[in-house]
């Protein structure tokens, strides 16, 4: 999707409404895909889109007037925890169908059953975004985000805030909270994992909101940031097959045999991640990201 060039000298507010209109464009391109079929990319991107607003709202919260955010997360989270359990199926499958390819005897009950799953989640999905109150959700927040100066405080004080300001405390926050992690680093669990993933996706999505500005000078950044991203993903894909498979009542010894291979993955992944983290945890690549926040 096509986004809106922000730049250092935008009000932090317009900003990131024009951040959350590039977020509402995706969600909105999507829809009648997940109303029709539950596609799977649909699926994907919508709830992406998602996450990266609710991001949106913890760093723009401050800029407009009380509540004014906040109050459409309901509705937006409900789309969501709609769209999880069809994302995670399809994930689900669609690595199931990778390793059955691999073996010399696939586990044909277990993808039977997951196949099955898949329609039934997608069903209740397409369902639920059909009802009119989803459109009302989606048009009331439309309204906000693609209305200027809609949502700010009444009263102006103080300086202006322009995007050069406000943007070096954004990052450092989420680069801080990241960084944290480093200490328990050689023994996380994966529930921890987890938490590290959470974290780091806020400061991933941060980066890039404003990666128009900020990648020329703090390219390693980008380039560690999104390869840690993407382990982080297979790690909790891995992690949540293992919570799933041990839960199964039905094909239970092709669970046991799936859930056996996605343990060693959840190790492999972990082991592979901890110097990956290092070269991200590094203070030139820290200092080539002040550098270009001092610059703006």
């Amino acid at each position: 999707m096509a986004h809106t060039l922000i730049s250092p000298d935008l009000s932090i507010a317009e900003a990131g409404r024009l951040i959350m209109a590039d977020e509402l464009t995706t969600i909105l391109a999507f829809l009648p895909e997940l109303r029709s079929s539950a596609d799977g990319l649909a699926v994907h991107e919508t709830r992406k889109a998602i996450r990266r607003t609710f991001t949106l709202f913890k760093l723009f919260t401050p800029y407009f007037a009380p509540g004014i955010l906040e109050q459409h997360r309901p509705g937006l989270r409900k789309i969501m925890r709609r769209l999880a359990p069809c994302r995670d199926t399809a994930v689900f499958r669609l690595k199931l169908a990778d390793y059955n390819q691999k073996i010399d005897q696939p586990l044909n009950e277990l993808a039977a059953w997951w196949d099955e799953r898949q329609s039934v989640m997608d069903g209740r999905l397409m369902d639920y975004l059909g009802r009119k109150q989803v459109t009302r959700v989606i048009d009331r927040y439309s309204s906000l985000v693609r209305t200027t100066g809609a949502g700010l405080p009444r009263k102006k004080t103080g300086a202006p805030m322009l995007v050069r300001f406000a943007l070096p405390g954004m990052v450092m926050q989420h680069l801080g909270a990241v960084r944290a992690w480093g200490a328990i680093m050689p023994d996380a669990t994966p529930s921890q994992f987890h938490q590290l993933r959470i974290q780091f996706k806020e400061l991933r999505y941060t980066l890039t909101f404003f990666e128009d500005i900020l990648s020329d000078g703090a390219g390693e950044m980008f380039d560690l940031s999104r390869r840690m991203q993407d382990l982080l993903g297979d790690l909790n894909d891995a992690n949540v097959a293992d919570e799933i498979l041990e839960q199964m009542k039905c094909c239970r010894a092709e669970a046991a045999t799936y859930r056996q291979f996605q343990r060693s993955e959840l190790a492999r992944l972990m082991d592979e991640f901890r110097p990956l983290y290092t070269a991200f945890d590094r203070p030139e690549v820290r200092r080539d990201l002040a550098v270009t926040l001092a610059n703006l």
